[in-house]
């Protein structure tokens, strides 16, 4: 199965997408949330580096009660993700099974350092697609570009070929990725990895370029003409079984001008941090002035139709994109979103 990911999904909930045009809100198609803000690894392109780690895991409790009134919401799926590694909560296996035995498609991303034996047995079973973010092709760069111990190379690694085992005895569906960020000290592994990670057979490789968040310490632009002379070589290794993803679409937009005024996107998506909070994107972390609303005072139904949500919406109306991140996750869905909104002249010769 050929993975999309440069583009977006929104054609495919033509139900949801009406149903925001009419009333000019919906309930969000995905969630993205952080079970915990502490991390292992302090990677040097992370960009929420800005924020303080550790001491916040979100109540076991709040959030399976949470996740089937989401279900209920009409919420179809769920990234475990956030400010830290997902699989430093203890309860994030749970968390999975939960979301997905109340009808949710759900994934996660991970440094995949934490993701051991145990875990990967517990959680695969429920998973649509699981990413490890690698970066790198020698526990060297690795070490360096992860913030880490040389050892957690070949950790990952050894967890990634426990969890494609697991995949392969239990004839599972899940997607297993690898993820690579496109900067100057690891671009010269990224074929080196490719080779790595195929040979253990995950199902893709996704080549990403950097996005720099406003708020954050670190900047890693490069110029991404140097990295092009690497996408023919690393799609030569695309066969039946493995496929490498090199994000070429989404480089060019992070030159483009943005069509659109307002983040229409906000409708179909929300994050939930370690701490409960229901926040518009990762733009607001830690601001209570664009905080939906809190898990541990309302219901996640009860905030989302709140009036102090569509405020915040207002607010962020009136605020404008044009301080926003550069590519980020709602950009492409907001280029067709403006494009319903105000519609071509030619747009109904099909």
């Amino acid at each position: 199965m050929k993975i999309e990911v440069d583009n977006h999904k929104l054609m495919y909930h033509p139900e949801r997408v009406a149903e925001w045009k009419e009333k000019g809100d919906c309930p969000p198609v995905y969630v993205e949330i952080g079970p915990t803000n502490r991390c292992n690894h302090e990677c040097m392109f992370c960009a929420l580096d800005y924020l303080e780690h550790g001491g916040a895991d979100i109540d076991s409790k709040i959030l399976t009660k949470n996740l089937e009134n989401m279900a209920k919401q009409g919420v179809k799926s769920v990234m475990f993700a956030g400010e830290g590694e997902p699989f430093l909560h203890k309860d994030t296996p749970l968390f999975i099974k939960t979301a997905k035995e109340n009808g949710m498609d759900v994934s996660v991303t991970s440094n995949g350092v934490p993701f051991t034996n145990k875990k990967a047995e517990q959680c695969m079973p429920y998973l649509s697609w699981i990413r490890f973010s690698v970066d790198a092709g020698t526990s060297k760069t690795y070490a360096e570009v992860h913030g880490t111990k040389k050892e957690d190379f070949e950790k990952v690694l050894n967890n990634i070929k426990y969890a494609v085992d697991v995949k392969r005895k239990n004839n599972l569906n899940t997607t297993i990725g690898v993820q690579a960020l496109l900067t100057n000290k690891s671009l010269d592994e990224l074929i080196l990895l490719a080779n790595t990670v195929k040979e253990i057979g995950v199902d893709n490789l996704q080549i990403k370029p950097y996005s720099h968040h406003p708020a954050s310490k670190n900047d890693l632009s490069f110029d991404y003409n140097e990295a092009e002379k690497l996408r023919k070589p690393l799609e030569s290794l695309n066969d039946e079984k493995f496929q490498t993803i090199y994000r070429t679409q989404t480089i060019k937009r992070l030159s483009q001008e943005r069509e659109y005024k307002d983040c229409y996107g906000l409708s179909f998506f929300t994050l939930i941090d370690s701490s409960g909070n229901v926040v518009p994107c990762n733009l607001f972390y830690n601001n209570q002035k664009f905080t939906y609303g809190n898990l541990y005072e309302k219901n996640f139904s009860d905030i989302w139709a709140s009036e102090k949500r569509k405020e915040i919406i207002q607010k962020i109306k009136k605020r404008g994109v044009d301080d926003c991140r550069v590519g980020c996750r709602l950009d492409v869905g907001n280029r067709y979103l403006e494009r319903l909104k105000n519609p071509h002249p030619h747009d109904n010769f099909i």
